[in-house]
């Protein structure tokens, strides 16, 4: 099993500890790790080439085509952050917005549907709710049919989490959410949710609107019955 890490920060704090808690549970795997923004740093410039051209015109097609192809590998996908200002960092906010053209509305990656998806995050104060369901909502569109989540409101742990006074808790806890993820991977399924999306976006494309996508989803024999799970 391969799992793809993407940190929304490099900095070592409640976040970091909790998702090498969630790593220690899943031993014997084979691990990637993608920390922002130090392995992608550019900020999404809104031109829209990526959906209305193709993703090769987007200005960087180079660095966010290395990131799919380490996505594409991945069988589980966790993208860690802590909340900043009531959100998910700049660092991860600007990678999912140059994933736009993988959105099932345009030309979804067929193995993104065999995947499952874990989202941790961590606040001092509040955010939790807002940044789960945001970065739930992102690998949802990208395809991920089961996609599970850690949210924890806690004041500092990281680099004294040795000493912080209710690590047995979060360890707990960490556990029983690592062992609905193993299930999870051993068990795949689609569920009717993304089922249901699948066709109704494939309805759009049989109207094409926009020929870069339609030509995608006939040329993935979509529109022809066939489907990506």
């Amino acid at each position: 099993m391969r799992i793809l890490t993407i940190m929304g920060t490099p900095h070592k704090g409640n976040t970091r500890a909790i998702t090498d808690l969630f790593l220690d549970e899943f031993k014997g795997s084979e691990f990637d790790e993608i920390v922002l923004p130090n392995d992608f740093s550019n900020i999404c410039l809104g031109c829209a080439n990526c959906i209305l051209k193709g993703e090769n015109n987007c200005p960087h097609y180079d660095e966010v085509k290395c990131i799919v192809d380490r996505i594409k590998k991945a069988d589980l996908i966790i993208l860690a952050t802590p909340v900043f200002v009531g959100s998910c960092t700049s660092g991860m906010k600007a990678l999912l917005d140059h994933l736009a053209y993988m959105w099932i509305v345009h030309r979804p990656k067929q193995s993104m549907f065999s995947k499952v998806g874990l989202i941790i995050t961590s606040a001092g104060g509040s955010g939790v709710k807002a940044t789960v369901k945001l970065l739930k909502q992102n690998l949802f569109y990208l395809g991920v049919p089961k996609v599970y989540n850690y949210g924890v409101t806690t004041m500092k742990m990281g680099g004294n989490y040795v000493d912080y006074k209710d690590k047995d808790k979060i360890k707990n806890s960490v556990k029983k959410q690592a062992n609905k993820v193993k299930k999870a991977l051993k068990n795949k399924k689609v569920g009717f949710k993304t089922k249901f999306f699948f066709k109704l976006f494939g309805m759009t494309q049989k109207n094409g609107w926009n020929k870069v996508d339609s030509d995608y989803w006939k040329e993935m024999g979509w529109l022809d019955g066939k489907k990506p799970y």
